[in-house]
Order: structure tokens, then C-alpha cells, then sequence
């Protein structure tokens, strides 16, 4: 049972993630991250790995966008040396600021009892000021923290991310470049089993399926252009399994990735999504309002990003975008457009070469995360 948030908690309940049979690593492993996705993800990583790790749901002792009063209180009250103390390496996941007491006390001096001493791994999977107050502030020590990578940091302190936006945002909000680099190491495109909930309106291959959320009119429009089951905002649809029920799942992003998006190409599910150009258009006119912003990306370097051609350059920040798996999506550029592609989604073979990539893929993916920790290992 998680324990209620109270200002004056500063510990919890740590739970297993993933523990070997027998012969496992001598390494342990602690993930302080609330994210049900996120901790399925990195179970089946350290699975693969034979290495054991446990899961501290930060939510126990803060709240999203920890200030920095909060991080100085379990910093002095003995909640970051504690939970340092039980584990060689902590990886940061999904909301990063819930970690923030753990990044400030990196900040204390080497001999302080007070500091994490722990490997510290910082997993950006959604943007790494998440709701922060103090913006100023937190940019301040983040920035110091990567400069420090180069120094008495190096070998303590690593970045990865999730998807490609992560460290174009973090480089410009900062303003340093990090520049031991920020590993990209995708999710595995596991998703748990769930049955599509016997409530909402029976599957069936001749409509569409999307999801409704909230600040959004785009869904609303798109009932009434073809045949759709829209599931109400906060319902689940029963994943992946139950996506392959219907014709084609159409999404119009809300943020730059989603789990959902790499679980449905490893599950064959035919993916429906609007252009980056109307996409800007359904922002532009308030049809759809959400974490997205276009001429926020238009600012950042492309670096080693590669683009759909035809499509701008800011669409590569966006992995839904991204021609590593353009191939595994259907784009439509329009409502017009999107009502004749029927014939299109009749012959796609995305069932069949989305999962055989995957498969792939995730050996990639597997081999970039056993390769991180064994240079931290080292």
C-alpha cells in the first residue's frame, strides 16, 4: 500500500520490479518513478538483463513539480541519503522533477552525509522541467550538474531519453550542450495484457478506433467524418489487443511520444496519423490544444535527427514522426483525406512488418541499455 503524501514524509514503501531466479547480478537497481508504463518497460529490461531492481513511487514523499523547498526539507530530513544508501544505482524516470531532491544534493559538498553517492541514471521521457515553479532555479543546478559531468561528476551522472525531443529541449532550455551525450533508448514496445472493457460499444473491423482527451475538439470533428468508436477520455480500450479489433487506430498527439505509439507498431496495430502540417493547422485554429509546440521545436538544432521528406523540420523531434518508423504509420493531411483511406488501410501490411521490426529493434534497444550499464560498472 502507498502511504498518503504528507509534507512530513520522507519514506515509503520500496516494491520489487523485477527479481532473478537464480544467478543474477550482484548490481542492484532502484527506479524512483511513478509510471505504471515506465516500470513495466524497465522490468522487462532488467529481466533480459538477470539484473534485480525495485521501484520507489516518488509520490509518497512529493508531488509533481517538486519546489525546491520540498527538495531542501528531504534532503536535510535524511530521504535522499536514505534511499542513496540502500542502492549503487538510482534511475530517475518519467517526471524528473519528483527526483529533484536526489539531482540538488549532488550540488552538497563530497564528504556530506547528506549526498547521494549513488550512480545516478535520469531517464527523459517527458520533459525534464515538468511543472516546475522555480524554473530559474532548477535550471541553474541542472545546468551546473552537466557541466560537472566532465569533472568529479564524470562516471556518476548519466542522461538518457525515450524519444527524440528530450535533449533538444533540455540543451535549450540550459543552455549548454551535454556533452558526454544523452543516450536514446526507446521502450521495448511491451504492453501489458488488458481485455477491451465489455462496457463500451463491441469492436469491429469495419470502424475506427480513437480515444477522446481532454482540451480537444479534433476527436468530436473526426466522429463525424467516418466510422468510428470514440473511447471517452480516462477509459482504457484494453491496449494493443484491443486496437486489433477495429480497422486502424487514429491518434492525434498529444505529446511528442507516447508508450502506446512504439506497443501498438510492436503489435502490428494500423496506426492513423495527421500530417505535421495539419496537425500546426488543428493547433493553429484551437481545434486541438495540447503539450505540443511547433514553434517551440522550429528552435532547436536538428543535429543528427533525419526528416521525412516532404515533411518539415520539426516534425523529427516528434518520434511519430520520425522515418525510423514512418513506414509503420499511415499520415493523412486532412479530414478529406483521411475519409478516403480506406483502400490504403485495406492493403498496408503494417500487422505483419511492424512486429518483425520490433523484434529487432528491441534487441537494439536491449543491447544500448546492457552496454550503459556495464560502462557504469566498470
Amino acid at each position: 500500500m502507498q502511504l498518503p503524501f504528507t509534507w512530513f514524509t520522507i519514506s515509503g514503501q520500496i516494491n520489487p520490479l523485477y527479481r532473478p531466479n537464480a544467478g543474477g547480478s550482484n548490481l542492484s537497481i532502484l527506479y524512483y518513478n511513478c509510471h505504471h508504463g515506465t516500470n513495466a518497460n524497465l522490468a522487462a529490461v532488467m529481466e533480459f538483463l538477470n539484473i534485480p531492481i525495485d521501484s520507489f513511487n516518488p509520490q509518497q514523499v512529493t508531488l509533481y513539480g517538486t519546489s525546491s523547498a520540498r527538495s531542501k526539507f528531504l534532503i536535510q530530513q535524511g530521504h535522499v541519503s536514505w534511499i542513496c544508501s540502500l542502492y549503487p544505482v538510482i534511475i530517475i524516470g518519467d517526471t524528473i522533477p519528483h527526483g529533484r531532491a536526489i539531482l540538488d544534493s549532488l550540488s552538497l559538498d563530497a564528504h556530506d552525509e547528506r549526498r547521494c553517492n549513488s550512480v545516478v541514471i535520469v531517464e527523459m521521457t517527458n520533459r525534464f522541467d515538468w511543472d516546475i515553479p522555480d524554473k530559474r532555479n532548477y535550471y541553474r543546478m541542472i545546468r551546473n550538474l552537466v557541466k560537472r559531468m566532465e569533472t568529479d561528476l564524470k562516471g556518476r551522472l548519466f542522461w538518457i531519453a525515450n524519444n527524440n525531443v528530450e535533449r533538444a529541449y533540455l540543451e535549450d532550455r540550459i543552455g549548454v550542450k551535454v556533452k558526454q551525450g544523452v543516450t536514446l533508448l526507446r521502450p521495448l514496445g511491451i504492453a501489458p495484457e488488458y481485455e477491451y472493457p465489455s462496457h463500451l460499444p463491441a469492436p469491429s473491423k469495419s470502424k475506427y478506433l480513437a480515444k477522446d482527451h481532454d482540451d480537444t475538439n479534433a476527436y468530436k470533428n473526426l466522429q463525424k467524418k467516418v466510422p468510428l468508436t470514440l473511447i471517452p477520455y480516462g477509459e482504457g480500450y484494453g491496449g494493443p489487443k484491443g486496437l486489433l479489433q477495429f480497422k486502424a487506430f487514429i491518434d492525434i498527439p498529444y505529446q511528442y511520444s507516447v508508450m502506446k505509439f512504439y506497443e501498438n507498431i510492436a503489435a502490428g496495430v494500423i496506426q492513423i496519423v495527421p500530417t505535421p502540417r495539419f496537425l500546426e493547422e488543428l493547433m493553429r485554429t484551437g481545434e486541438h490544444k495540447k503539450w505540443i509546440s511547433p514553434t517551440q521545436l522550429k528552435k532547436f538544432r536538428l543535429g543528427n535527427l533525419k526528416t521525412i521528406p516532404g515533411f518539415p523540420v520539426w516534425s523529427s523531434f516528434m518520434d511519430y514522426f520520425d522515418p525510423l518508423f514512418a513506414r509503420f504509420v499511415i499520415y493523412f493531411d486532412g479530414w478529406e483525406e483521411l475519409q478516403q483511406l480506406d483502400r490504403v488501410v485495406r492493403a498496408s501490411n503494417i500487422s505483419q512488418t511492424g512486429p518483425e521490426f520490433y523484434n529487432l529493434y528491441r534487441k537494439e534497444i536491449l543491447l544500448e541499455w546492457k552496454e550503459l550499464l556495464n560502462n557504469i560498472t566498470k
